[in-house]
């Protein structure tokens, strides 16, 4: 199970709330969604869960041909007598992610990784042209998000 999204950032920067997880899966699983549904009590006392996202789809995203072999490990998530190992995208391989999409969030999600250290410009930049070899769709609009993020993490990364 590669995760992205916000439970990626959470992981990375502890930064990002979100109740879905976004992940997507090396081999073909039959999965029931609804028994993938945990409820849990947040540090604050109030009740809340956690669901696997079925709707999450990688197709229109910008994602590097690697990044299940650059994802890193998240031990001791699964249960020790699964079968599923769980990875989470490298944070530059997070930030490509959320480049197609771009929206405050996304933009938001970036920098943090930045002014966490995480990320910088040039790597982002890098596999971001990588990944456009795969892309579907019209790469213009990803190009100027390109310019500009990178533009705002070179920004946070010079302070």
């Amino acid at each position: 199970m590669f995760i992205a999204g916000g439970i990626a950032m959470n992981y990375y920067c502890g930064s990002h709330y979100t109740e879905d997880v976004d992940a997507s899966f090396s081999k073909r699983l039959l999965l029931n969604f609804d028994e993938l549904r945990v409820s849990y009590v947040r540090g604050d006392g109030s009740g809340s869960f956690l669901y696997l996202d079925p709707n999450y789809n990688m197709s229109f995203a910008l994602i590097h041909e690697d990044f299940e072999a650059d994802a890193v490990e998240w031990s001791g998530i699964a249960h020790e007598t699964s079968r599923i190992s769980v990875r989470v995208f490298s944070a530059v391989d997070l930030a490509v992610s959320k480049i197609a999409r771009f929206s405050e969030q996304d933009r938001e999600d970036i920098l943090s990784l930045a002014a966490a250290g995480l990320i910088d410009a040039t790597h982002v930049r890098e596999r971001a042209h990588e990944a456009l070899r795969d892309f579907i769709g019209d790469q213009r609009p990803v190009l100027l998000t390109i310019d500009r993020v990178c533009a705002e993490i070179a920004g946070i990364r010079q302070t």
